[in-house]
């Protein structure tokens, strides 16, 4: 299975469209499209995914506060038609971020990063996009094709991934206790630690795809902020 913390998660620099093909990760040959067409494109597709999905937040309202409860407290993600045509969308509830992404030397393009805190996280602290964070994540397509997913959780910097990960994550702060259990030695979580999800564009992704991705294709994330490890920027001469 793929691991985003292994395959190319490098924040994409300037996006240079020197020809009518290249290769992609998998040694193929993709067409070259113009980025402001697939920027808009990509905008298009997530808002309509968002506007025709719901995530289980009256769980999470319910939850919110009680001493006790059986809720795994994991977002549940579904489709707004039949018994759920009531729901309120993500449309509804998603904070919107404007990413300049440099597309030339000297020219940026403005991508919309949408992610939605479901629960804050009870630590004073959020992450910055130059720390290291212990996270629990799944990332799947708009397709709802999941094409990476990690129950074990895995340390992340944040620097080194891919941007619209990086850029979302300071939304959330982290808390909760995390064990291991001695007979199973499966990591066990509870408390309240940050959870999001985010809906990225290609260009704050994978834009030329990798592994299971198409090129030029928006992906999205769920996420769990379980810790952050500081990493103190280095001091200027």
């Amino acid at each position: 299975m793929m691991k985003i913390n292994r395959i190319g998660l490098v924040t994409i620099g300037a996006l240079v469209f020197l020809g009518s093909c290249k290769k992609d990760d998998n040694g193929g040959t993709i067409e070259v499209r113009d980025p402001v067409e697939v920027a808009a494109e990509n905008d298009a597709d997530i808002r309509e995914y968002l506007s025709t999905h719901f995530y289980n937040y009256e769980e999470f309202e319910a939850a919110a506060g009680a001493d006790n409860t059986d809720f795994d407290f994991r977002i549940v993600i579904d489709t707004i038609a039949g018994e759920n045509s009531n729901k309120t969308s993500l449309m509804e509830q998603v904070e919107v971020k404007t990413v300049a992404v440099e597309i030339s030397t000297d020219e940026t393009l403005d991508h919309n990063l949408y992610y939605l805190v479901a629960r804050q996280g009870d630590a004073s602290i959020a992450p910055k996009t130059t720390d290291s964070t212990l996270v629990r994540y799944k990332g799947f397509l708009l397709t709802d094709y999941v094409f990476d997913n990690s129950n074990t959780p895995v340390w992340f910097n944040l620097s080194n991934n891919i941007r619209g990960f990086s850029e979302f994550m300071p939304a959330l702060k982290y808390g909760g206790e995390i064990n291991i259990n001695e007979d199973t030695g499966l990591y066990e979580v509870s408390g309240d630690y940050g959870i999001g999800m985010v809906f990225m564009p290609a260009a704050l992704g994978y834009y030329s795809g990798s592994g299971s991705i198409p090129a030029y294709t928006p992906i999205a994330f769920t996420v769990d902020l379980l810790r952050v490890k500081v990493i103190k920027e280095e001091e200027e001469d």
